[in-house]
């Protein structure tokens, strides 16, 4: 599947677009085929008269609505600062991450309960090779969205990718164990498609509280990488300052603010504190992408 993904974002021409347009196409993606999907399901309930494989049809067209998450999250953050937002709105994937991993703890405990009431109380299921064959297309189609997710997740590192793609996951998961379901109950193992449903439910819980926490985390203010501060250190030292201190970065969703104190020669004129600040904003410009930075001079008096 993953060679598979592979080749299609390379015919597609999206391995070549810029990164910050992977929500866009990853969620429209999405939508087309969930659609796809719906189209699929929903015809199988109408002709096999079941009501449990139309229930199922509707949830898989209510996926679109974390595709529009996602499509959404990702133009918010591209929009260009204003006076509100003069740092940008890069923060929105994050917000959306937050949203799109609230509901994937949702998805998990409706999971999880559903399986519990089939672990006490199973239910037999009907054995019909046009349900297997339905919800095994559905498999195919969601893990196809699960890797893509993933691998444009790889390559961008916008955490609203990884959330959809375990969003992705879910479903296909919960079809596999319909599948499985059918012969489990064929070979009279009633109770073991309600344990593996609540293990799986459990595992897509326990990712969607990640994604909270790390994503939380970041929103609230994370201190900066030692190998960040390592990094603007040795430019200034090259650039002959000394005695750096008070360095702050601030990470606003692909663009930092950096901002930090340099004790410079009492003696010197303004003009020249002032050129050699200059020179160290650029220096460390030049070096860390996407940065604004900002360089507080003050006397050397030690």
């Amino acid at each position: 599947m993953k060679k598979l993904v592979n080749i299609f974002l390379d015919k597609s021409g999206i391995a070549s677009k810029p990164k910050d347009r992977y929500g866009y196409y990853e969620g429209m993606t999405s939508i087309i085929i969930n659609i796809i999907l719906f189209g699929v399901k929903y015809w199988a309930g109408i002709v096999s008269g079941s009501i449990a494989v139309q229930a199922d049809a509707f949830h898989t067209l209510s996926d679109v609505v974390t595709s529009l998450l996602v499509i959404v999250g990702f133009f918010l953050a591209l929009q260009p600062p204003d006076k509100k937002h003069p740092f940008g709105h890069g923060r929105s994937e994050k917000v959306a991450t937050i949203v799109m991993a609230t509901l994937l703890c949702v998805v998990g405990y409706e999971f999880f309960t559903a399986s519990l009431r089939q672990f006490l109380h199973p239910q037999e299921i009907q054995f019909r090779f046009l349900f297997v064959a339905v919800f095994f297309i559905s498999v195919l189609f969601k893990e196809f969205l699960y890797f893509l997710s993933l691998a444009m997740y790889e390559k961008s590192g916008y955490e609203a990718l990884k959330a959809d793609a375990w969003h992705h996951r879910s479903d296909s998961l919960a079809s596999i164990l319909v599948i499985l379901g059918f012969f489990f109950f064929r070979i009279g193992l009633v109770k073991l498609d309600g344990i593996l449903g609540m293990l799986i439910a459990l595992l897509i819980i326990y990712t969607g509280l990640v994604l909270i926490i790390e994503v939380g985390s970041f929103l609230l203010g994370e201190s900066p990488a030692p190998d960040m501060e390592e990094r603007i250190k040795n430019i200034v030292k090259n650039m002959g300052g000394q005695s750096i201190h008070h360095i702050h970065i601030h990470d606003y969703a692909g663009k930092l603010e950096i901002t930090l104190h340099i004790r410079m020669d009492p003696t010197a004129s303004l003009e020249q504190v002032h050129q050699n600040a200059t020179s160290i904003e650029r220096a460390i410009k030049a070096e860390i992408p996407n940065c604004e930075v900002t360089v507080h001079s003050e006397p050397d008096n030690h």
